[in-house]
Order: C-alpha cells, then sequence, then structure tokens
C-alpha cells in the first residue's frame, strides 16, 4: 500500500556523500592539469563530480603506468586519511570537471562527526583497489590484446557488458592512454585496434569506439 500523496519521494535515495560535500571546497580543474604528484605531502581528500581523473606512476625513464581512472561519485587522494601520509602515485585531468577537496583537518572532524562515514569511504576505495589489483594481475599473466580486450570490456557501463549487440564506451581515449594503462607502447596499442577492427570485435572513427562482439572479447579477456 503507497503511504502518502508523494509515495514516488520514497525511491530518491539521498546523495550519500552530502555532508563531505558540505564540508568541502568546490573547485573545477582542466584536461591536462595535473592535481597532486607521487611524495607529496597529502594534505586533501577529494570527491569527483564531473569529469575522469588518472592516477598514474611514473618510472625513473620516464615511462607512465596507468594504474586506474577515477570517475563521477569516486572518492580518491586516501593518503589524507593518515597522518602524514604522502602521495603514491601521480593524479592528472583526462578532461575538464569539478570535485569536492576536503582538507585533513576538516575530514577528521567529519568522521569524529559522522562515523558512517568512513565506511562509505572504504567501500569506495575497496572497489577502486580490487580494480587494480585485477588489472596488475593482467599485466602479469595476459597477452597485450588480452589486456586491451579486459580495458575495453571494464570501460563498458556495468549495466550492459553481458551484452551482446554494439556497445557504445562513453568515452574516448587515445592510443597513447590506452598504452599507459595496459603498459605497452602506443604503436602496438595501434596495430592491436587494426586487428581488432579486421576480425570485426569493434570499429572505431575520431570520436567514438563501438565494441562490436561482446562476447569474443570476453572469452579473449578471460583467457
Amino acid at each position: 500500500m503507497q503511504r502518502g500523496p508523494f509515495p514516488h519521494l520514497a525511491a530518491v535515495r539521498p546523495d550519500p556523500w552530502w555532508r563531505l560535500k558540505q564540508a568541502a571546497r568546490r573547485r573545477t580543474f582542466h584536461r591536462g592539469e595535473v592535481l597532486f604528484q607521487a611524495g607529496r605531502p597529502a594534505d586533501e581528500l577529494y570527491l569527483l563530480e564531473r569529469g575522469r581523473i588518472r592516477l598514474f606512476s611514473r618510472s625513473p625513464q620516464g615511462r607512465r603506468l596507468t594504474l586506474s581512472v577515477v570517475e563521477p561519485g569516486d572518492i580518491f587522494g586516501e593518503q589524507a586519511l593518515f597522518p602524514r601520509g604522502a602521495r603514491t602515485s601521480h593524479a592528472q585531468a583526462l578532461t575538464d570537471g569539478v570535485l569536492y577537496a576536503l582538507s585533513r583537518q576538516r575530514l577528521e572532524e567529519l568522521l569524529w562527526e559522522d562515523p558512517t562515514l568512513v565506511l562509505q569511504v572504504l567501500e569506495n576505495l575497496g572497489k577502486r583497489l580490487r580494480s587494480v589489483e585485477r588489472r596488475l594481475g593482467d599485466l602479469v599473466f595476459k597477452s597485450a590484446p588480452e589486456r586491451l580486450a579486459a580495458l575495453l570490456l571494464d570501460m563498458v557501463d556495468p549495466r550492459v557488458r553481458q551484452s551482446s549487440g554494439p556497445t557504445w564506451l562513453p568515452f574516448r581515449y587515445t592510443h597513447q592512454q590506452f598504452a599507459e594503462m595496459i603498459n605497452t607502447h602506443r604503436e602496438t596499442v595501434t596495430k592491436i585496434f587494426s586487428r581488432f577492427r579486421d576480425d570485426r570485435l569493434l570499429d572505431f572513427d575520431r570520436d567514438q569506439i563501438v565494441l562490436l562482439d561482446m562476447e569474443r572479447l570476453r572469452e579473449m579477456s578471460l583467457r
């Protein structure tokens, strides 16, 4: 039985991060902007509202490995949770966007005021950690084509990941960015994309990538 004159309001879920947003500083960022660097003091925790940000490491030779891509609604910069924490990766904007920045002092106060927020932060960070662990496992055990197939599937909306028909990626990355996500060279990614296109696994133009055969990509990613 429905109660009250507005039963549809019961289905509306409150924003789980509303307390954090109220306490944080909202700011915009631009594509290519470096938000923080490895080794620097971790004095802020971030919540991404709009855009995409990549977290990456860099070798002494300058080679980059993307560890994860932060999506809207995700928390990052978790080193601010620890006293005298330091950044363990670099963060760079892949697009223009908006984030919330919460100072370590205000974060500590907020966690004392609302302990349930700790669980929300840890759950969000745990999800990304599992993604990073899976990607690192792929780097060790899978070939470059298998790693790229797995990455493409990860980029698909989870609601359509098990579909069989054509599926469009929500964002477009450069071949260099793909290479840094699967730890290979840009030229290798270009060759794999050409092979996938010839095999009718996907198609692409300057603006978009469409996955044509989700089933075969899944089979390749699980080898």
